[in-house]
């Protein structure tokens, strides 16, 4: 990928980051609470990250002319969830990590219990934000039956599931279904509530599910990758964690040299299929492009 594409997916990203944060600080400044949890919640939203699902939000329901305004409630919400899922995946029950977006991880800055509660505050609440969606109740309705079943058992809490019950021996299709659940299910259901939000595209839906799957393992196959070849600066989190837990992973599987290979060959996949589909999906496309190069 040329460095002008990088710089404008960068900037694209930055972007998407301005406008999903302008609605979680409205978002978090108007929560009720007779506890410090909120302020919990803006430290582990406001710790930075990619945005890289609210992008996509945004650039599923650009890419088929909608408007970003109605779908921002929706960015908001997946947002809420995939920070309530790395809150709780940090525990010291779960992974135990220390260090989270180059921070130290809710629970090291406050306690356990603490963390526990906030993220169970914005799981429950992205699910108030996603209702505030300004569209009819029907097509809200269906929004937020995607994002619950993305979120459930089939999927993100299922996905994590597998990968703390790791068996001794995994192979690919087990691995690509751990995949699906804990990190594709996330970016998939992204595109599909951009879709949803433009009210132009629901028949391209399924469709864009099983490419949302396919860029969801080419981002969990080039993080493996970045885990063995990156730096804790670099991913502002620790490295190698697989490795020491003795976890089995695509580059685990395959090696460093052909996951590299895979990762390249699926970003242009996706692209491709994603050229052929009604509707200027190039953010989309670059940001696959991208993937494989990144360095965080």
């Amino acid at each position: 990928m040329s460095p002008s594409n990088s710089q404008a997916v960068s900037r694209k990203l930055e972007e998407a980051s301005v406008w999903v944060n302008a609605g979680l600080q409205i978002l978090t400044g108007s929560l009720d609470s007779q506890s410090i949890l909120p302020k919990l919640a803006s430290y582990s939203l406001n710790a930075g990250g990619k945005r890289l699902r609210p992008f996509l939000v945004r650039a599923a329901c650009e890419a088929l002319g909608g408007d970003p305004d109605r779908a921002v409630h929706a960015a908001c919400a997946v947002e809420m969830i995939h920070t309530y899922s790395l809150i709780h995946d940090d525990l010291p029950a779960m992974d135990n990590d220390d260090l989270r977006r180059g921070l130290p991880t809710l629970h090291v800055k406050y306690d356990e219990e603490q963390a526990l509660l906030t993220g169970d505050l914005l799981l429950a609440e992205a699910f108030r934000e996603i209702l505030r969606t300004p569209l009819g109740p029907s097509r809200i309705a269906v929004m937020a039956s995607r994002l619950a079943s993305a979120a459930g058992p089939a999927f993100l809490v299922g996905g994590q599931y597998m990968d703390m019950y790791h068996p001794d021996r995994a192979g690919m299709e087990w691995i690509g279904r751990m995949i699906r659940g804990k990190t594709a299910a996330m970016i998939r259901v992204s595109l599909e509530l951009g879709v949803l939000s433009s009210c132009s595209g629901d028949d391209l839906l399924d469709q864009i599910s099983v490419l949302g799957d396919k860029l969801g393992f080419l981002f969990q196959l080039t993080d493996d990758i970045l885990d063995v070849s990156g730096s804790t600066e670099e991913m502002g989190k620790r490295v190698s964690k697989d490795a020491e837990q003795d976890k089995s992973n695509p580059v685990s599987m395959m090696g460093l040299e052909k996951a590299d290979a895979l990762a390249d060959k699926m970003a242009r996949d996706i692209e491709t299929e994603l050229s052929a589909l009604r509707g200027d999906w190039s953010s989309v496309s670059d940001l696959a492009l991208y993937l494989p190069h990144r360095r965080s």
